[in-house]
């Protein structure tokens, strides 16, 4: 019977250590599971966004896992300012990529699905932030306003861009780049190394 119980340890092992090097950098994780304090308000999974229609099924947030870990550190950074994550958009399904670009053919704001979107990659991320308390603060635009108001030079100046620099400084130091048009997109720097993906959400 203690050979049979040193069997069955080791087989146990055995499958949590398959467990663990299964984990990869790559997995589209949610990002709710590392940073449980984010506002997840996916605007695609209501009719509140530009096309006016629900293109989610669900407000699942995903990313890279190697994307959440930087996004994590973020967030980190931001709870010593007393502001948490208010996000609205994550990774994207490369044919919701496609609806959008019907209503928007413009690269400037919405990427080509030909080329694809690093939404699709599930190395971007659209959001901005809101008090400790889950309150709302001054941002410089709406989510989606396609106009020079929403261009990161114009955003983050003045009075009105002081939370969206706030922003822009914890996510700049986790490694993120920022869109030039949309101040409150941001780009993992190797989001090129990913795969683009059709998986549902």
């Amino acid at each position: 019977m203690r050979g049979a119980g040193l069997v069955l340890i080791a087989a146990c092992a055995h499958a949590s250590a398959e467990q663990t090097a299964v984990v990869r950098d790559d997995d589209l994780i949610e990002v709710a599971t590392v940073i449980p304090d984010a506002v997840i308000d996916l605007r695609y999974a209501t009719a509140d966004n530009f096309t006016g229609a629900v293109l989610y099924p669900v407000a699942r947030c995903k990313l890279r896992r190697g994307v959440a870990t930087r996004l994590a550190r973020a967030a980190d950074a931001l709870r010593a300012h007393r502001r948490r994550l208010l996000v609205w958009d994550c990774y994207r399904p490369r044919s919701i990529q496609e609806v959008l670009w019907k209503r928007v053919p413009d690269e400037r704001y919405v990427a080509n699905p030909k080329l694809g979107s690093r939404h699709n990659r599930g190395a971007a991320i659209d959001l901005g932030l809101v008090a400790e308390d889950g309150s709302a603060v001054t941002l410089p635009t709406a989510f989606d306003e396609f106009s020079a108001a929403a261009h990161r030079d114009v955003a983050l100046a003045g009075d009105a861009g002081a939370e969206a620099r706030q922003l822009d400084a914890a996510m700049s130091a986790a490694g993120f780049v920022g869109l030039p048009t949309e101040w409150w997109h941001y780009d993992a720097p190797d989001a090129t190394k990913y795969p683009l993906s059709d998986e549902p959400l």
